[in-house]
């Protein structure tokens, strides 16, 4: 599974967060990796996430004066997990987990101004567009933003090369 940060290396997150924060972004980029095992017993947060030759990066912590702190990015094959370790990564670090999926689900639930052309997209059995993902998702980050909330994770976006 290839997980992408909008922001920077993994190994920022390691020397701005707290120990735990970062012991815990260490065992996910490792257990993660085609390269090590979970199993190993010797590992090195600082050494490992400084490391330039891992495969992936997950994720990243911003220490700003303010704005939002965490941004990460799920992206894989359908299947791999993605929807998974989002909710976990979410629940750990209070942030939440944004599906493209549950942002057109809820909005073909709701009697939203789109609404009706989704269901006949969907009805119809056509993919949505980059427009209205992009429109739903920016809708979703600007109303978490006015809440407060202090990141978030995205989950299925993007997905096409115009909506990155």
């Amino acid at each position: 599974m290839a997980v992408v940060s909008r922001c920077s290396r993994a190994a920022t997150a390691a020397t701005t967060a707290n120990a735990t924060t970062a012991t815990t972004f260490a065992y996910l980029i490792r257990s993660l990796s085609p390269f090590s095992s979970s199993s190993s017993s010797t590992f090195d947060p600082q050494n490992d996430l400084n490391n330039r030759n891992k495969p992936a990066v997950l994720g990243t912590l911003k220490r700003e004066s303010k704005g939002r702190n965490v941004q990460w990015v799920f992206l894989g094959c359908p299947g791999v997990g993605k929807g998974t370790y989002a909710s976990r990564l979410s629940n750990l670090l209070g942030v939440p987990h944004i599906s493209t999926g549950d942002l057109v689900r809820d909005e073909l639930a709701s009697s939203g101004p789109l609404s009706s052309q989704l269901k006949e997209i969907v009805t119809q059995g056509k993919l949505v567009s980059d427009e209205i993902i992009i429109d739903l998702l920016s809708k979703r980050l600007e109303a978490g933003e006015a809440k407060g909330e202090s990141g978030f994770i995205l989950d299925g976006f993007p997905r096409t090369v115009r909506q990155a």
